[in-house]
């Protein structure tokens, strides 16, 4: 038998993914340039060779070593190493620290790595290494890609909603428009001052020209540049229809809204909605009762006009109809229909039971990471309360022996008073306590599995809501395919079906080790 399989063993097919890809090499990233200077590039490549050589790799080039924010996979170190990879036909393995290092794009990142093992390039990290010859590793890859995404849209989030309440208390976040100079760049927002430059009070004359009439805008830019104002017709328009310049903050930030700034103006609000020619008066809104039977009006838009799509009830057949508004487009169609074509999509992003244990241990970990950050935001603001109660006791104590006036102690007991009550705030909004975490991710993953079925229990409020959750960008429906689609669906539901579908075909033996991916994310 011995001799057999010597005899015929030149003419079995050989692997050529092991036999010639041992070559490697080593992709390191930081975000930015405060990260680089704590030595992670460095640790990490420390990592990445020590991983190599147990693996028995030859690593033979490397690329990164520098700062590049992997919310997009434009990068140019990044695109520097996968032409190097793609030229190269005796690399087989890219090494990185961790599956963020390489990627934090979810579904785009698992495409590119799943591109390159067509190739014979596996990715490989160090931290959280995972076998992905098989379905449960592809799996656990695909994972960590997931949630490397859902914690940058968190931050993102996060970041947002800090940006949101100080453009509400009146800071301006951004460069200021001409006219404007911000005396202290460097500092944090609530501590920049904001000051009329000399183009400022040019710009403040050219208000009072065009609201008295005395010139148009073209006289105007002329006489602005005769003053040194570098500035065309079309900024200037800008700046004529611009709040910022009658101290009202708007911003793309907050659609719909507008809140005092703390900047000094050039005009008055009463002269700059005179000048842009706006009524004061206001006309309130009426708003109709909303149809808890059409849940899709207003959100679902016709696929050959664009416009949202109203609705009107049949009252003797008791039927709802949906409609477009736009003359001859796509007629009607039977609301109950619609319904089913739209439960038929909700069903291909509902979670399947088979990943529920495996995505809810992921969740965990994801929550305590990202935590630590708060943890620590959350001591700071305690230091701080502690500091302001003791300034409340002193000033109370001089008060009290008669140090201080009585205007001075109101002044700044007041002023304590109302700091403190803003950190107790903050800190009674910690509602992400461990002991109801297990609740909350619970009832999260239950609404998953039954999407379908769900959405029609919501209020039309509710439904609202929730639709734009999912979809973004809104859906629509197709009478030429007589379908509903979308172009964007929430980052995390698109990846639970990408990987609900990447399990189609797996046996139920090889889904029942989920264990595995615990004991990964433990470590």
């Amino acid at each position: 038998m011995k001799n057999l399989q010597e005899a015929f063993q030149k003419f079995s097919p050989m692997d050529k993914s092991l036999e010639t890809r041992k070559n490697a090499i080593i992709y390191t990233r930081v975000s930015s340039k405060n990260q680089e200077d704590n030595t992670s590039l460095e640790t990490q490549k420390k990592y990445c060779e020590s991983f190599a050589i147990s693996k028995g790799l030859n690593v033979v080039e490397y690329f990164g070593g520098t700062h590049e924010s992997a919310k997009t996979d434009d990068r140019k170190e990044f695109n520097k190493m996968l032409t190097y990879v793609k030229k190269n036909k005796s690399i087989g393995y890219i090494i990185v620290y961790s599956y963020d290092r390489f990627s934090r794009t979810g579904a785009n990142a698992a495409y590119i790595t799943e591109s390159l093992k067509k190739t014979g390039v596996n990715v490989m990290a160090v931290t959280q290494y995972t076998e992905t010859d098989t379905a449960a590793g592809k799996f656990q890859q695909g994972m960590f890609y997931m949630f490397s995404q859902f914690d940058n849209e968190q931050r993102r989030d996060k970041t947002k909603v800090g940006m949101k309440d100080l453009v509400r208390k009146g800071y301006w976040l951004w460069t200021p428009p001409i006219g404007y100079e911000n005396k202290k760049v460097h500092s944090k927002a609530v501590d920049w001052d904001i000051q009329i430059t000399e183009e400022g009070k040019h710009l403040q004359k050219a208000f009072k020209w065009r609201l008295n009439n005395e010139f148009s805008n073209a006289e105007i830019v002329r006489k602005l540049n005769r003053l040194g104002v570098n500035i065309n017709e079309r900024r200037l328009g800008e700046v004529f229809k611009n709040p910022y310049y009658c101290g009202i903050l708007t911003t793309k930030l907050l659609p719909g809204e507008a809140h005092e700034g703390k900047h000094k103006p050039l005009i008055s609000q009463k002269d700059f909605l005179r000048l842009n020619q706006i009524e004061l008066t206001m006309h309130p809104k009426e708003h109709k009762n909303e149809n808890e039977n059409l849940p899709l009006r207003q959100f679902i838009l016709c696929n050959e006009c664009n416009k949202p799509l109203s609705g009107f009830e049949v009252k003797a057949k008791r039927l709802y109809y949906y409609k477009c508004r736009t003359n001859g487009c796509i007629g009607t169609k039977n609301a109950n229909q619609l319904h089913e074509d739209f439960e038929k999509v909700l069903k291909q992003y509902e979670l399947k039971p088979v990943l529920i244990e495996v995505i809810k241990d992921v969740m965990s970990y994801v929550f305590s990471e990202v935590s630590k950050e708060d943890e620590s935001d959350y001591k700071t603001i305690k230091t701080n309360l502690t500091q302001l109660k003791n300034k409340l006791d002193k000033i109370e104590e001089r008060y009290a022996i008669g140090e201080i006036s009585n205007e001075i102690y109101a002044k700044f007991s007041k002023q304590y008073i109302e700091e403190i009550d803003a950190l107790n705030e903050i800190l009674g909004s910690n509602g992400n306590t461990s002991s109801n975490l297990e609740f909350c991710i619970n009832k999260a993953l239950d609404f998953c599995k039954n999407i379908s079925k769900h959405w029609r229990s919501m209020s039309f409020y509710e439904n609202q809501k929730f639709l734009k959750l999912l979809f973004p960008r809104g859906l629509w429906y197709c009478k030429k395919n007589d379908r509903v689609q979308t172009s964007e669906v929430n980052v995390i539901f698109d990846l639970i079906h990408t990987l609900s579908g990447s399990l189609n075909g797996v046996k139920k033996e090889e889904l029942v080790k989920n264990n595995q991916f615990s004991a990964l994310v433990t470590s």
